[in-house]
């Protein structure tokens, strides 16, 4: 099986987990079992909250879902992860675990579109002063410069980004086998 990690990169609000999401349920739909979905605020939670946002934490944040990641690789699951991925170094260490997998989708959104969206409230937290460390606000986000996909959330639907992924899964041969299956029912 040709398995992939789908790497979701963008600052908070800018669509990561809506369109992580809507992955998973259409390669389900295409019956590719073997997919793992982590969200990178959820796995946070899972670690029981040992990470804080400042770079260091976030790099052994990042570290340690590595290390999930490349079990489940190494397992011939793919992986689909949505995590706000800031910094070139912490997506080189990504791409360098997970090697002719690597699959990286820019989700790109402005500044005023998240902070209108708002989804975990970090923005009004973040007015009011009661937050520090985030992402493409206060804190570093280098947009990346060589992402294989970018989709433009604000000017996009789910299902063209969706459509946009999943049109580079199949160019590039990972979803062959899930092709197979359709084609024999």
């Amino acid at each position: 099986m040709n398995n992939f990690m789908i790497y979701l990169i963008g600052t908070s609000g800018s669509g990561k987990t809506t369109l992580g999401n809507a992955l998973e349920q259409e390669l389900r739909r295409m019956e590719y079992k073997h997919l793992q979905f982590i969200d990178g605020d959820v796995i946070r939670r899972q670690f029981g909250g040992i990470f804080g946002y400042t770079y260091e934490e976030r790099m052994r944040c990042s570290q340690a879902v590595n290390v999930v990641i490349k079990y489940l690789l190494d397992n011939q699951i793919s992986v689909i992860l949505a995590q706000v991925g800031a910094y070139e170094n912490m997506r080189q260490k990504v791409r360098d675990m997970a090697g002719n997998h690597y699959i990286e989708v820019y989700v790109k959104c402005s500044y005023e579109e998240c902070a209108r969206r708002d989804v975990k409230g970090y923005y009004q937290r973040l007015q009011k002063g009661e937050m520090e460390n985030l992402n493409g606000a206060n804190d570093i986000f280098e947009v990346p410069e060589s992402s294989d996909i970018v989709v433009e959330t604000e000017i996009e639907t789910v299902e063209e980004s969706v459509g946009k992924v999943m049109g580079y899964l199949k160019e590039k041969g990972y979803l062959e086998i899930c092709m197979e299956s359709e084609i024999r029912l």
